[in-house]
């Protein structure tokens, strides 16, 4: 078990901070791109029920909040829904 003395002596090499810069970019743009997934589906399930954006929040986004769910992990549940074969 390595003590936090063993940690603070630890210098990563100019190699490893690129290989981690470039995965932490990797990461931030498959999130950036997961969200903008969630919105479009949000916006093509609100086109197909012809619903007004603050009904549909009254109707599908606060039954979920009120359940618990964070704002994103509402968005996701619809948007994985709508993906979902029949």
């Amino acid at each position: 078990m390595k003590t936090h003395e063993d940690k603070k002596g630890f210098q990563p090499s100019s190699e490893e901070v690129t290989k981690l810069r470039e995965e932490l970019r990797t990461e931030m743009s498959n999130k950036e791109i997961e969200e903008s997934w969630r919105l479009e589906a949000l916006d093509r399930v609100i086109a197909l029920l012809q619903m007004d954006p603050a009904e549909f929040h009254r109707s599908w986004i606060e039954p979920l909040l009120a359940a618990g769910a964070s704002l994103e992990v509402a968005y996701a549940c619809i948007a994985e829904s709508y993906f979902q074969p029949n």
